[in-house]
């Protein structure tokens, strides 16, 4: 039988990372609070928060879109979503980067594409100003916006800022723990 926390303990025994726990507790928070059904996620390694979303949102039929650059990950994925009897992610094992991730997601009209309610970054880092560049046709006013690793990663994140800074973007850092945290947008 699958379960997250047996997921969790495989992750940390191959040192393989993940949300930590404190981040999982706040999106847990974030998910219940605002009830998003369209759930973006750039970033998912083997999944873990993708899973974690999924299973949040299903009883609202909700939807989940991940996107995860390692193939491999991917690979391990498959067999994770299999296991979790998940129905409800849509994975795409591409670099989002380098598609065009607004027809990835089905429209809601014939002319545009749906708009997310809810995004978590969970990336490489350095490419975080990139990702938001890429969705931002797909967010409005409304949607929640989630960056992980924040302040563990300042050093990364100076186009981050930029990109803020031009684009007028209003965002908190929220520090989850001693040494890290994350930043949120429409809260």
């Amino acid at each position: 039988m699958f379960s997250l926390s047996h997921l969790r303990l495989l992750c940390e025994e191959r040192k393989i990372p993940l949300i930590s726990q404190a981040t999982e507790n706040f999106l847990w928070e974030i998910l219940q609070k605002y009830k998003p059904k369209i759930c973006l996620e750039i970033g998912g390694a083997v999944w873990y928060s993708a899973i974690f979303t999924a299973g949040l949102v299903r009883q609202r039929w909700g939807q989940v879109y991940s996107f995860e650059v390692s193939h491999p990950a991917y690979l391990e994925w498959l067999i994770h979503i299999r296991e979790s009897w998940l129905g409800n992610i849509t994975s795409y094992p591409w670099d989002c980067r380098q598609w065009p991730i607004k027809k990835l997601l089905p429209p809601k009209r014939r002319t545009s594409p749906k708009k997310a309610d809810f995004v978590f970054i969970d990336g490489q880092k350095s490419q975080y100003a990139e990702y938001l560049e890429i969705i931002e046709t797909l967010i409005s006013d409304t949607t929640i916006l989630v960056l992980d690793d924040v302040i563990k990663y300042h050093n990364k994140l100076s186009t981050v800022y930029r990109f803020l800074e031009k684009k007028q973007m209003n965002y908190e850092v929220r520090q989850l723990e001693a040494d890290d945290g994350v930043m949120t947008m429409g809260l």
